[in-house]
């Protein structure tokens, strides 16, 4: 289907009658650009005509060498052709444009033709033309598109190329954005909050995605949004799934399912369909279980649409057919996997690789005992080696497993870090307890004398000092050394070298949080800032102090 440019809409319909197909230069300098584009306006859904004036507009515009109006006679032309041919029109317009220094016209140009390639599923293409979108907004001070630019490569990379985290981080940027101006963004503030909650769920941060999943549920209440509050309610439904909670999965998603039904939302069809037949599934009631898978592959024979997200069902459907010899049934299911798979290879490259890795394993074993059947010399030291290749396999996984749950757990463990009040010291987890009971073996008044000398010493930050041994301290104290470690261990419950690690790694947060400025100094000049001798005991105290290494924690922050 052509897609037809908005541009001539805006002008009042009136009957305009004299162009003709041939206008010599003499008429064509008679006519007005605004004429034409009235003419247009008449033939909303008449590709030919439209485009005879667009290429009329355009001939016009350049017998008078106006690169203005050729720019807007190109622009119309890509508007209405598709694909190669209005690439190759918004590849002229970017030129004139350029020629001009018109920035807007560059700036929707650029968006125009990441729009073409995302179509065409050219995503690495599309990216790097939002990117120049979002370029050329900042230089004309256009939030709008710079915004609608980061949510195109969001959605690029959370539905297209699987890379969910980084998604995240732009989702949540648009997010803060309109947040900011509610009533003009609603649809858009909203659609964030499901795309932020929809990302935690695919990374299976489930806590959060319910916090994004209540959060949408209130906002979308009181912004008078249905439809949307019925998609939170389906995703927390699903989400739940995930939690094992399988009957308030259920519960959700039956709220949810009717406003989804009455919409013919098809996407969340399937995915209520689906995440029933999970629940049920967990609740081991493979008759249901079963009925909702099915009724995911009658979505699918009728509208030919599924996403990889609802695949896991046909292996369910598979194996249990299997298992109750229903051999035609079992037949039935594969086709449609084997259907699908098609599908995906055209629009999901990645994803299907995934898909066929996990289907097609009783056929790569066959062809395994084949070869094996055929090799009669030195059985044995073909054994060993497909031994040794299976158990490469197992540590490669298991290492990549690892890998995955430890960046998930860095990336946990830095949200809790920023979701912390500016103001809040790490160092508040341990409250000095009253210890009227226990003997120190220290006069009390000496003991609340250090407290005190110790808060000073906190408020002053003179931990940052380096070098700082805890002789110094009891010097400045007035007091001894022995029974500065006293109170220190018993108080904050910790060691003297640990206490001051703690503040000054606390320090350091919080100046990273809110010092844009010190995030460009490398490791070893914030290690010496806060008072560490080198690199190395900084970072190893950062670690032990928040989990994370400096280096992960700045990447992560300059992404926020």
């Amino acid at each position: 289907m052509k897609r037809y440019f908005s541009y001539f809409f805006i002008f009042s319909l009136f009957s305009f009658s004299f162009l003709s197909a041939q206008v010599n230069e003499k008429d064509l300098r008679k006519i007005s650009y605004n004429e034409i584009l009235l003419a247009a306006a008449k033939y909303e859904n008449n590709y030919e005509l439209q485009s005879k004036y667009a290429n009329l507009y355009l001939s016009k515009a350049r017998l008078e060498k106006n690169n203005t109006t050729i720019v807007k006679g190109f622009f119309m032309l890509a508007l209405i052709n598709e694909k190669d041919v209005a690439i190759k029109y918004l590849d002229s317009t970017i030129k004139y444009s350029k020629k001009i220094g018109d920035l807007k016209f560059s700036m929707m140009s650029y968006y125009q033709k990441a729009i073409t390639l995302d179509n065409m599923r050219r995503f690495k293409e599309a990216i790097s033309n939002y990117i120049l979108t979002e370029e050329y907004a900042k230089k004309s001070n256009d939030l709008d598109y710079y915004y609608q630019a980061k949510l195109a490569i969001a959605i690029i990379k959370s539905e297209d190329m699987g890379e969910t985290e980084e998604a995240l981080v732009l989702f949540r940027q648009c997010y803060k954005f309109y947040k900011k101006d509610i009533d003009n963004y609603k649809d858009e503030y909203l659609k964030l909050i499901f795309s932020v909650a929809d990302s935690y769920k695919t990374m299976q941060v489930l806590d959060s995605t319910s916090y994004y999943n209540v959060l949408g549920y209130k906002e979308s209440k009181r912004l008078e949004n249905e439809k949307m509050n019925s998609l939170f309610i389906l995703n927390e439904g699903a989400n739940q799934v995930l939690k094992k909670n399988y009957l308030a999965s259920i519960d959700s998603i039956k709220k949810a399912f009717p406003l989804i039904k009455k919409n013919d939302d098809i996407g969340n069809i399937l995915a209520s369909y689906y995440y029933l037949g999970k629940s049920y599934q967990g609740l081991n009631d493979a008759k249901r279980a079963v009925e909702n898978y099915a009724k995911v592959d009658s979505i699918y024979r009728l509208r030919e649409y599924i996403t990889p997200e609802f695949v896991d069902g046909y292996y369910y459907l598979i194996d249990y057919h299997k298992k109750n010899n229903d051999d035609k049934k079992q037949l039935f299911y594969l086709n449609s996997l084997i259907s699908i798979d098609s599908v995906f290879q055209v629009n999901y490259k990645q994803l299907s690789k995934k898909l066929k890795n996990d289907y097609d394993i009783p056929h790569l074993i066959q062809e395994k005992e084949t070869i094996i059947k055929g090799l009669h010399n030195d059985k044995k030291a073909n054994y060993w080696i497909i031994g040794i290749l299976g158990l490469t396999v197992v540590l490669s996984l298991v290492i990549m497993q690892h890998l995955t749950n430890q960046k998930k757990q860095y990336k946990q463990r830095f949200e809790t870090l920023m979701q912390q009040n500016k103001t809040e010291s790490l160092n508040a987890e341990v409250e000095e307890k009253e210890e009227e009971s226990t003997d120190l073996g220290i006069p009390e008044d000496v003991v609340v004398a250090i407290l005190k000398q110790l808060t000073v010493f906190e408020n002053k930050k003179q931990y940052l000092k380096p070098n700082i041994t805890i002789s110094d301290l009891a010097t400045t104290f007035e007091t001894n050394s022995k029974y500065v470690s006293i109170v220190i261990n018993a108080k904050k419950q910790k060691s003297f070298s640990n206490y001051i690690n703690d503040l000054r790694i606390d320090h350091a947060v919080a100046e990273l949080k809110n010092n844009k400025e010190m995030r460009k100094y490398t490791i070893a000049a914030i290690a010496e800032e806060v008072g560490f001798n080198t690199s190395e005991s900084f970072s190893k105290a950062f670690f032990k102090r928040t989990g994370i290494k400096p280096s992960y924690f700045m990447k992560e922050l300059s992404l926020s």
